[in-house]
């Protein structure tokens, strides 16, 4: 709670000194015509009361001086605005773009515990929703700023009229700031429950979306129906309750020019009955006052986003400002040369929610060592893979490559290090071959299209309309299970690691493709440290050790004919899979 109400009381500040200043010349161009306009708008109540004092007079050049000077006001107002507006509208699309690529590099470089907390539809929510509002929120600022110009500049053509009737008025408008306080206060509330409720709508519509397969196959639409409806009618109450409260602004304000109009009118009756007050005075403050009104008006939903505005920081520079624990230390060394050596020693591993993935997890692989590892769900295979390239850090014990600390070497060399082929292959926006030269940058496109050929996937790459050109959409959802697994495995044999990390990696491929890939992985792990996650037992029986996990620790190690033979759980898990009743 202390977090949020820093944020919310520095907010602003920071918000110019670090997002809003390096676009400063366009919104000192703005603010100068913001004076300008609120000039022009000031000089209406003065040619009101000096074209009525010309008719008063029989001035009769009023009649060619009068209608030029509105004009020319007009003008002048029109022109301002309108460089005021797009100034200041460029300069905060420039602010909203540069804030969603901050927050986009913040969580692209986050902890995988961080990036866990929240969904990625709540996640990808922050880019559209908070900055949008965000940016409205400065920009209500920036028209407020335009609104008090023209009050102050109208106010101060309004005391050379008649000051004593002025300051009158200036009393009544005053009156409106504790119930614009009030409003504006439980306007920041309801928009802080308003923004998590959207996020969790949209992670209902994705998740609902994302897994429709299953969800017709197994008719679960009136649940979807009944949890998304849930979220609606919650979102819904909050909106109703965030007009409720926008709208007491208008009325207050609404009733405070009113009540202003009204005290002008009985003021200048006394005073035009005494002889102190002319009519055209009294025009000219009427003038003044309407001119005053609509951006009073203006100012009560100019608070309420600035309100707004607050709540959304509190989201916001949280992402901005989260502090990463895995990253290099200060004297981190680059790992080269790795020939991959790779132990765990008393390895100790804890999730943020307090579950323990691994306890005394102690093993050593010999570089160039094929090791699987086995056990059934939950026992700590995928945390092992995890920890290697510190995508998690061990809460205890140490992990060690080539018999260096991976916390002691710099994280960008410690990946260059290690292949990944995981059970649930990754295509990004792009082609196919930079998806596939995403394993090396600066690959060649031979060295493509000899991991290709490798990877089992030239032939069907090269049928392709565009052949390695051909345009990937997100997460390739036009290729086959077994086409997506084989371009992973291009990118992991592009990437030439002497660390190659596989869970289950021809669990896509059908026994054509898994017989070809399985001599490619073969020939690829000669002289590599290659761990497996192996699900299906039959992919390991030649693999140089055998580690069978449960419950985050080794209970068995060995070659399959010596677990065999020691008949404990690895013996149980391959007479499950290999005996038929």
């Amino acid at each position: 709670m202390q977090a949020d109400e820093n944020y919310s009381n520095t907010g602003y500040r920071r918000l110019w000194r670090d997002w809003i200043r390096p676009f400063r010349g366009q919104i000192l161009l703005s603010f100068v015509f913001m004076v300008v306009a609120a000039l022009a708008s000031a000089g209406y109540s003065k040619s009101i009361q000096l074209i009525l004092n010309a008719y008063e007079t029989s001035d009769n050049t009023v009649i060619y001086w009068g209608p030029i000077a509105i004009v020319m006001i007009a003008v002048i107002k029109g022109f301002s605005a309108y460089i005021h507006t797009v100034a200041s509208n460029s300069a905060l699309i420039k602010f909203a773009a540069k804030l969603q690529n901050a927050m986009y590099k913040s969580l692209v470089k986050a902890d995988m515990s961080r990036l866990q907390q929240e969904t990625p539809a709540e996640l990808a929510s922050r880019f559209m929703t908070d900055t949008t509002l965000l940016q409205q929120s400065v920009q209500s600022i920036l028209a407020g700023v335009s609104a008090v110009l023209i009050i102050v500049a109208t106010i101060g053509v309004m005391l050379t009229i008649d000051w004593k009737i002025t300051l009158i008025l200036i009393a009544i408008f005053l009156l409106s700031v504790a119930p614009v306080n009030a409003v504006g206060s439980k306007i920041r509330e309801i928009t802080k429950h308003t923004q998590a409720q959207m996020s969790g709508m949209n992670s209902e519509i994705i998740e609902g979306l994302t897994n429709i397969r299953m969800v017709r196959t197994y008719q679960l639409e009136s649940h979807l129906n009944k949890t998304a409806k849930s979220v609606f009618d919650t979102l819904r109450f909050l909106r109703i309750k965030d007009i409720n409260w926008r709208s007491r602004l208008s009325p207050i304000m609404e009733i405070i020019s009113g009540s202003a109009v009204a005290a002008l009118m009985v003021v200048v009756s006394w005073r035009i009955a005494a002889g102190t007050t002319t009519v055209a005075d009294f025009m000219g403050l009427l003038t003044g006052v309407a001119v005053v009104s609509q951006p009073a008006r203006k100012l009560g939903d100019t608070f309420a986003l600035i309100m707004q505005g607050r709540a959304v920081m509190d989201r916001v520079f949280p992402i901005l400002d989260a502090k990463n624990e895995i990253a290099d230390k200060p004297n981190a060394k680059v790992l080269e040369t790795v020939t991959g050596h790779v132990q765990f020693k008393q390895v100790e591993f804890a999730y943020p929610n307090g579950f323990k993935a691994l306890k005394d997890f102690t093993l050593d692989v010999p570089a160039g060592s094929r090791v699987a590892l086995v056990g059934p769900s939950g026992a700590g295979k995928s945390t092992v893979f995890n920890l290697l390239p510190r995508l998690f850090d061990a809460t205890g014990g140490q992990v060690l490559i080539d018999g260096q600390d991976v916390k002691d070497v710099t994280v960008a060399s410690l990946r260059k290090q290690i292949a990944v082929v995981s059970q649930e292959s990754v295509l990004l926006s792009g082609t196919v071959k930079e998806n596939i030269g995403f394993g090396r940058v600066g690959a060649s496109d031979a060295d493509i299209t000899s991991a290709a050929t490798a990877a089992a996937s030239h032939g069907f790459i090269d049928a392709l309309a565009e052949g390695y050109d051909t345009k990937v959409t997100s997460g390739g959802n036009h290729f086959s299970g077994g086409e997506k697994q084989r371009l992973s495995i291009a990118r992991a044999i592009l990437r030439d690691a002497p660390i190659l990390l596989l869970d289950e990696p021809t669990s896509a491929l059908d026994a054509e493709s898994e017989t070809a890939i399985k001599a490619a992985l073969d020939r690829l792990a000669k002289g590599r440290t290659t761990f497996i996650i192996a699900h299906r037992l039959s992919t390991i029986l030649d693999a140089d050790m055998i580690v069978v996990m449960d419950k985050g620790r080794v209970v068995e190690t060995g070659t399959h004919s010596e677990l065999l033979d020691n008949n404990g759980l690895y013996a149980e898990l391959y007479r499950l899979q290999f005996t038929h009743f």
